[in-house]
């Protein structure tokens, strides 16, 4: 019988996933010739036989899970090509068919977030249309009777709320249209109509916003075009981290001070609520488009505030919070800044995949909620600001795991009296009592970097840390994204030179 060149890639597939096949001899592996690493970039989707003896060579080492017909069945085999599809670097075709079987198996067993995570892995390893990688596993999802009803729209909304973050309308419209496909099952109709209605006056506000932004670029004192593309970012697609800066510019003066006193985040809580009480006081001389947002700077405001509070003050900020609470929907907690979604941010590592709502300095989300394509993730500093981003997929959020020199460690793992979460460096280990460890490798080495560790030594406790460096105790943020960086974010980006 004829030698396929694939033969290697099984025989990884069998080693890595432990299962038996037909696969070339020790003896017969090693006569293959050398090759070269593989590429760091995307790679052209293979095509012709190749791909069709991948296929073939695939479904015999897993013949016996593709016997199995039940919904759980086919999304375990799922889960375990896509792992083996990540661990096959020297096969493309294998590689590529793979991750296919992967979706079209998540999709009959009808879990669309595994459909998205084959589709996002797809996208990263080969030159494809990441959009339409993801629209062809949704609208794959969105066909199969298999895939819950409510599982569709919300991972459409979620990757229409990425688009608009990222000013692709009509892509955002799109994903949309998945979701209205099942919205009336889900009885959802009202919650798509009305972020169809949002899609649209955000479109608008960009579109009559282009030639202020224009004029930015060259004169970013100009007032008038910082205040029309600020109200524009802030009131209309909810990025207040990139809109308050320029709203501080603006000629409106109850704006302009509102915006000041946001940028300069209070911390006493008579403070924070009076910057509440001037975003909502501001709701009413809004477009109606507009008032959306401004009611969730107050809601957001007042949040932080109410732990502090007692007597009279607190009655009236939690009759406020109710008020708003009915006005504002499921705004809060969907697609925040820039696209960046933040699923953690406490002084608290035990929260950590959590659903957890305690103001906004003490707020979790399960890692279950999280997209299913997200890209990076970014941890920040909220007292000073500061922030890195390393590469992520939702499958390493609650796992430890290591690329492009760096490590993450999402597990929480309490060990040496401390919690550990946060990202470390591989370049600084040391195996000396004193720097505060993300990660601890035993006798070997205590790993320091960003986050939540403990301080090594005698007495062990819980610590916090910056740049490998002791911090005082601090609230961290933690959020994803699951659109490019913009050029600003590509530079926090953590990523040694090779």
């Amino acid at each position: 019988m004829r030698r396929s060149r694939l033969a290697p890639a099984a025989a990884l597939i069998a080693l890595v996933c432990a299962v038996s096949a037909r696969t070339p001899t020790a003896a017969v592996a090693r006569q293959e010739p050398a090759k070269p690493a593989a590429p760091d970039g995307p790679v052209p989707v293979p095509e012709g036989p190749a791909v069709a003896d991948a296929l073939k060579l695939i479904r015999d080492v897993y013949k016996a899970d593709y016997a199995k017909k039940k919904p759980a069945e086919q999304v375990e085999l799922g889960r375990k090509l896509l792992k083996a599809g990540a661990e096959t670097k020297d096969d493309p075709a294998a590689r590529f068919v793979m991750y296919k079987e992967a979706r079209d198996l998540a999709v009959r067993g009808g879990d669309v977030g595994l459909a998205l995570d084959a589709a996002a892995a797809t996208a990263r390893a080969f030159a494809v249309d990441p959009v339409e990688t993801k629209y062809a596993a949704l609208d794959a999802a969105e066909k199969s009777a298999a895939v819950p009803h409510k599982a569709v729209v919300e991972a459409a909304l979620d990757a229409a709320d990425g688009a608009l973050q990222a000013d692709e309308y009509a892509t955002a419209a799109r994903f949309l249209r998945v979701a209205a496909g099942r919205a009336k099952l889900a009885g959802v109709s009202l919650v798509v109509a009305a972020r169809h209605k949002e899609l649209e006056d955000v479109r608008k506000g960009y579109e009559a916003t282009e030639a202020d932004r224009k004029t930015l670029k060259t004169n970013p004192a100009a007032a008038a075009a910082a205040g029309r593309v600020g109200r524009f970012l802030c009131l209309l697609k909810g990025d207040w981290d990139a809109g308050l800066p320029l709203l501080a510019k603006c000629e409106d003066e109850k704006l302009k001070v509102a915006a000041e006193r946001d940028l300069a985040r209070p911390i006493a809580a008579a403070d924070r609520v009076e910057l509440g009480d001037r975003w909502w006081d501001l709701v009413e001389g809004l477009e109606p488009a507009e008032r959306a947002e401004a009611r969730v700077r107050a809601f957001l405001w007042y949040q932080q505030a109410a732990p502090d509070l007692s007597g009279l003050p607190k009655a009236r900020v939690d009759k406020r919070l109710g008020e708003l609470a009915k006005t504002i929907g499921n705004r809060v907690g969907r697609v925040g800044g820039g696209g960046w979604r933040v699923i953690f941010r406490s002084a608290d590592p035990g929260i950590w995949n959590t659903d957890t709502a305690k103001g906004q300095d003490h707020c979790a989300a399960t890692l279950a909620r999280v997209p299913a394509d997200v890209r990076y993730l970014r941890l920040k500093d909220t007292e000073t600001g500061k922030a890195v981003i390393v590469e992520m997929t939702k499958s390493r959020l609650g796992d430890r795991t290591e690329q492009s020199g760096y490590g993450w460690n999402g597990t929480n793992a309490n060990e040496f009296n401390a919690r550990h979460l946060g990202i470390y460096d591989l370049a600084w280990g040391s195996n000396t009592s004193g720097p505060i460890a993300i990660y601890t490798l035993r006798s070997v080495a205590d790993y320091r970097g960003w986050g939540f560790g403990h301080a090594a030594g005698p007495g062990d406790r819980q610590a916090y840390t910056w740049g490998g460096e002791p911090a005082a105790k601090t609230v961290f943020e933690i959020a994803v994204k699951t659109t490019p960086l913009t050029p600003e974010e590509a530079g926090l980006l953590l990523k040694k030179k090779k």
